[in-house]
């Protein structure tokens, strides 16, 4: 397996071959952002997008990556990830151990933490690799 990141030069031609990865967890958020925000956060290089190519079958994933200075630390924040069914397991193996070009573009850019959004389902896949569950996040449409 291969992880990529997109350049944002490179977006508008691979765009349309990830869309269904991003739409899938965009479908899961209270409409804060939509898929032309991502693109255009992608396009001005405020996000990354990352794809995950599997020899001989191709694409099987997509996510967003950002950075977010606080005052103390900065952090690479993963905002958007999207698998083909089955393979979320696949996803954390590759991407999330310390050696991942993932984890490798938040040290280099000096981030102390990583953070995602994740559903509770998908936590038991994080533990393998020092990923903590430290809150959980509550919303009312007002």
């Amino acid at each position: 397996m291969e992880l990529i990141r997109i350049e944002p030069i490179g977006i508008q031609t691979i765009f349309p071959y990830v869309v269904k990865y991003l739409e899938k967890p965009l479908d899961r958020t209270s409409g804060e952002n939509s898929l032309n925000d991502i693109y255009s956060y992608l396009i001005n290089g405020q996000q990354q997008l990352w794809v995950l190519i599997k020899k001989d079958v191709g694409i099987i994933g997509a996510c967003t990556t950002q950075f977010v200075d606080y005052p103390q630390f900065r952090i690479m924040s993963i905002p958007l990830v999207g698998t083909e069914s089955h393979t979320i397991k696949e996803w954390f193996e590759y991407t999330m151990n310390d050696n991942s070009p993932l984890m490798q573009w938040a040290k280099e850019n000096n981030a102390k933490y990583v953070e995602g959004y994740v559903r509770e389902g998908w936590v038991k896949f994080t533990e393998k690799y020092n990923f903590k569950k430290y809150h959980t996040t509550i919303k009312k449409e007002l």
